[in-house]
């Protein structure tokens, strides 16, 4: 982390909520704190700093334990050959190379079907697409909740915005091949109890994040408490459900190896975000053309009749976005798909 952090940190002590901290570093280099400690001025708590992450989740609930017990259990990476490997120092540098080139991917097996990076190389697009209409100028703040590999906080830094990636996994940990090149903060948090002061952020941005929270309402009064007034928060990738489906088995599987995997409505998504104090929030639907033709091409799929018409679409933008309005009741009913959330905090708050 870097000292200009302090000025906007808030101590997690739900007694305390202190703003002022005592920074004692142990090893810094010409880039940022590597390893120290914060102690709050107001009630003593401590937090580790260790290879330059900040630890704010030094008093864990059970549910964010087990999630995060999950998660470094995982065997995450399958190679080629079988081979798998869990997220750790060692894997982070064997496989550098894979990790620098998400989200998209390199062509490389990792990336496609079977891969262990598939998922998130076949919704690349959404976050490419969501970036250009950010239309990011390098002065917001940004706050990215549940980073994981941090390659969004990566892209936004590029850009030169202030950014600060967060996760409860050690995922996070493959932040430290990135920051040479782009710097961005990084902390442990938990997104139900964000250690930063009121009206710090421009904006908040998370991908297929938030669904794991048991209490939406909580994330989204956070994230609101967080924002400046007249930012705004955008949410992708997240996993939901149309109001006439079942929820799929995979959850219950999910929740038994501790992860907290949820499918919400979009109802239950907008009725959250306006009950955390969002009075502007829209779901927006994306191109299901440009999904479409990601997935196929990634799978390395023979052009027929349906992957030419995708292409068509995705062309012809207007008319695809004439098209989409048929499908909203039917993807709200029966599966939502590929869609966004943005939210804003209004300028008066």
């Amino acid at each position: 982390m870097r000292k200009q952090l302090l000025a906007s940190l808030m101590c997690i002590n739900q007694d305390c909520k202190g703003n002022s901290f005592s920074l004692m570093e142990d090893e810094s280099n010409s880039v940022e704190i590597v390893n120290g400690t914060l102690k709050c001025n107001k009630c003593g708590v401590s937090y580790k700093i260790e290879n330059g992450i900040v630890n704010f989740l030094c008093d864990m609930n059970k549910a964010i334990s087990r999630e995060r017990e999950a998660m470094d259990a995982d065997d995450y990476i399958k190679d080629k050959g079988g081979n798998k490997y869990k997220i750790n120092a060692e894997s982070i540098r064997k496989f550098s190379d894979v990790f620098f080139a998400l989200p998209e991917g390199d062509g490389s097996y990792f990336f496609k079907r079977g891969g262990s990076f598939q998922t998130i190389a076949e919704a690349s697009d959404r976050f490419y697409s969501t970036l250009d209409q950010l239309r990011l100028t390098g002065r917001e703040k940004i706050l990215e909740i549940g980073a994981s590999f941090s390659y969004a906080s990566f892209k936004f830094a590029q850009k030169g915005c202030s950014v600060v990636a967060t996760d409860i996994s050690n995922y996070l940990k493959v932040s430290g091949l990135f920051v040479g090149k782009a710097y961005y903060d990084r902390m442990f948090s938990d997104m139900h109890n964000i250690p930063f002061i009121d009206n710090t952020f421009d904006m908040v941005f998370a991908a297929a994040v938030l669904h794991h929270s048991k209490n939406l309402k909580k994330v989204f009064s956070e994230i609101y408490r967080v924002l400046k007034p007249g930012g705004r928060l955008v949410l992708i990738n997240e996993t939901s459900r149309g109001v006439l489906e079942r929820i799929h088995p995979v959850y219950k599987e999910m929740e038994e190896k501790g992860y907290g995997d949820t499918a919400y409505t979009l109802i239950e998504w907008s009725k959250a975000a306006r009950g955390g104090g969002f009075k502007n929030a829209r779901v927006e639907f994306l191109s299901l053309a440009a999904d479409y033709v990601t997935r196929r091409r990634n799978r390395g799929a023979k052009v027929d009749f349906k992957l030419r018409l995708a292409y068509f679409l995705k062309k012809h933008q207007k008319l695809e976005r004439f098209l989409l309005w048929f499908t909203i009741l039917p993807r709200m009913l029966t599966r939502p798909k590929s869609w966004r959330l943005i939210c804003y905090k209004d300028a008066e708050d």
